[in-house]
């Protein structure tokens, strides 16, 4: 054929072509569900063919998602990017990822929108630190085209953070990056997550022993008590609870103390009444490597409940004392110098109480002990009358039988702390039940 003719036949397919597609509407290709998030990659391998001059180039999208973003607080995601990228699944949420960071300026970039909304907001973001203290956050607020926020996080010392993103049921998509001295954790091995404990057990003497550093689990609808067993110490121990209760006059969602093997309290949270997740953090310090007893206490109206440590701890196992011995606060017994017990330690009176009354046929000694303040004499004979008044009341109150009952007052002779100290004082300050049982 002669080229006239070819260049005819060409114009006559094409016209072809679009008659056949005439009266048809072209359907756009449906992008396929994406993932909560997807990590943008650092580098992105350029296109085989330069685009139009009239056509920006545009970066791809990294091809396969990042790991799912844990929702879990003490769980985070590692952070597999310094670029996220995701969608909103019509459902209000937060997404936690982890992070290292260096001491100095980061900055966080944003950009989100959401559906039409009365009121709602796109997306909130910004990092904490592992106790969950904010160092920054913003929030993009009810915007219906995307929208950039930049803010800057001051990082005081190298440490590990969180980056938590919130999102509504409106939000349709998001993007946040990371700029500073951040460095990506390396991924989770697979079953490197920490064992997970849920409710424990309701008795002191025989606690559940954990072989995790969490905790998580729902309220019963009644107040019950739960006791876990570990190794904590020398040093500083980080201890968390979060919770909440349903809305009542008065509640307290979640207690958590850390206590001896003697029942001393090394450290309290306290929740308190609240119908939102709240969190609280304590530190306690152990002067040695001991075993110890973590307790959570629940309201009739708790919800949920989580708690954790960190810190100077370990899971190997351990020989219970044959003695039991619960050494009660006097400053929870009684006020400074008096041997009248007060009204509010009624609780902790009862619990004792009802420990020595498990232990059939034992013997059970109330011992009193002061601290080496004051005249000898005086101390001898308040530690005498201290201990008589909680053996009267186990007799009286609590039904305990008063012939496995001894009283003996032992004043400053026996101390268990350094009475250089108030710390050491103070827990000098006390009354034992020391219960020994047969046979022992």
């Amino acid at each position: 054929m002669t080229p006239k003719q070819l260049a005819a036949l060409g114009v006559a397919v094409g016209l072809a072509a679009a008659l056949a597609g005439c009266g048809k509407k072209e359907e756009a290709p449906r992008p396929a569900a994406a993932p909560p998030a997807v990590a943008v990659p650092a580098a992105a391998t350029p296109p085989s063919a330069p685009a139009p001059a009239s056509v920006a180039p545009v970066a791809p999208v990294a091809a396969a998602p990042a790991a799912s973003a844990s929702t879990d607080l003490d769980s985070p995601t590692p952070l597999p990017s310094k670029e996220i990228k995701g969608v909103g699944i019509k459902q209000k949420l937060t997404y936690y990822y982890a992070l290292n960071a260096g001491a100095g300026a980061i900055k966080l970039t944003a950009t989100a929108k959401n559906s039409p909304s009365g009121a709602t907001q796109a997306l909130a973001f910004g990092l904490q630190d592992l106790k969950a203290n904010k160092l920054c956050s913003e929030s993009h607020g009810n915007t219906n085209a995307d929208k950039t926020i930049t803010i800057n996080c001051q990082v005081e010392k190298a440490q590990p953070l969180i980056l938590r993103l919130d999102l509504s049921e409106e939000t349709i998509d998001y993007a946040v990056s990371l700029e500073g001295p951040v460095e990506l954790p390396p991924p989770l091995a697979a079953g490197a997550a920490s064992p997970l404990a849920g409710a424990g057990s309701t008795d002191i003497d025989e606690p559940t022993r954990l072989k995790g550093n969490r905790i998580k689990g729902e309220g019963v609808k009644k107040a019950v008590s739960y006791y876990y067993a570990f190794n904590a110490g020398p040093g500083e121990l980080t201890v968390t609870g979060d919770g909440k209760n349903i809305s009542a006059a008065m509640s307290n969602a979640l207690t958590v103390g850390l206590y001896t093997l003697r029942s001393e309290r090394l450290c309290e949270l306290s929740l308190g009444n609240t119908t939102l997740d709240k969190r609280g953090v304590m530190s306690c310090k152990l002067d040695k490597r001991q075993p110890v007893i973590l307790r959570l206490d629940l309201a009739a109206e708790t919800v949920d409940f989580r708690a954790k440590f960190d810190g100077p701890y370990d899971f190997e196992a351990y020989t219970p004392p044959k003695v039991v011995t619960i050494a009660l606060d006097s400053a929870v017994l009684f006020d400074t110098g008096k041997a009248v017990l007060k009204p509010e330690a009624k609780q902790t009176l009862h619990e004792a109480a009802d420990r020595v009354k498990k232990f059939a046929d034992a013997s059970v000694m109330v011992s009193g002990h002061t601290d080496n303040v004051g005249n000898e004499a005086s101390n001898q004979v308040l530690s005498d009358k201290r201990a008589a008044a909680v053996k009267d009341y186990f007799v009286s109150q609590e039904g305990v039988p008063a012939p496995g009952l001894a009283v003996k007052g032992y004043g400053k002779s026996q101390p268990v702390a350094d009475n250089a100290t108030e710390e050491g004082r103070a827990r000098n300050r006390r009354v034992d039940v020391v219960i020994t049982p047969k046979g022992k």
